[in-house]
């Protein structure tokens, strides 16, 4: 009888231990990055910069002045003409949809959303053009009475400047003077 009772208890202290040992290591490996001079380290990552996770095999570039500063702009301003895109389609089709809506405003709505998808479609073909002659990203954004193009990546030279009108003044049959190109400084 002695001997079970001091099994039980020896398997009941491993099975309480494991568990410890579970608990300790789950969190170990989710607790909050502790932050001390500027520098993050969390014990799954290591050690960063700046916010920036570092990952033991990961590329370093010695002088990249085209990095992350305007990828980040690139991908807001595009997530931003997105939302106002989709904020303008459905604010139309409310109208398109409405029973109480008068002929004229349905077929002004219509209009409008025409445009509008014309737009978004000229803005993604211009921008994937000047991305394959340019090699650098872009941002496109067409309004009712001008062009725009940012640029970023390398400096915009003279040639490259006017491939760039060529394209937005083929594709989008504006005039030169609606035409304009930015280069987006890092």
């Amino acid at each position: 009888m002695k001997k079970l009772l001091k099994k039980r208890q020896l398997v009941l202290v491993t099975l309480v231990l494991a568990l410890g040992a579970a608990v300790f290591v789950n969190w170990y490996y989710s607790k909050p990055d502790l932050a001390v001079d500027g520098q993050t380290m969390s014990p799954a990552q290591g050690i960063s910069q700046g916010g920036e996770e570092e990952h033991l095999g990961d590329s370093l570039y010695v002088h990249n002045p085209y990095s992350s500063s305007a990828g980040e702009y690139f991908a807001g301003a595009k997530l931003r003409r997105a939302a106002a895109h989709d904020e303008a389609k459905d604010t139309l089709n409310a109208v398109i949809t409405d029973s109480k809506a008068d002929a004229k405003a349905v077929a002004d709505a219509s209009k409008a959303l025409q445009a509008l998808s014309n737009a978004i479609k000229l803005e993604a073909d211009c921008e994937s053009l000047i991305a394959a002659k340019t090699g650098s990203e872009c941002l496109v954004t067409i309004g009712k009475d001008n062009v725009e193009a940012v640029l970023g990546g390398p400096p915009i030279d003279s040639a490259m400047a006017l491939q760039i009108k060529e394209i937005l003044l083929s594709k989008t049959g504006f005039s030169a003077e609606q035409v304009s190109i930015v280069e987006l400084k890092g």
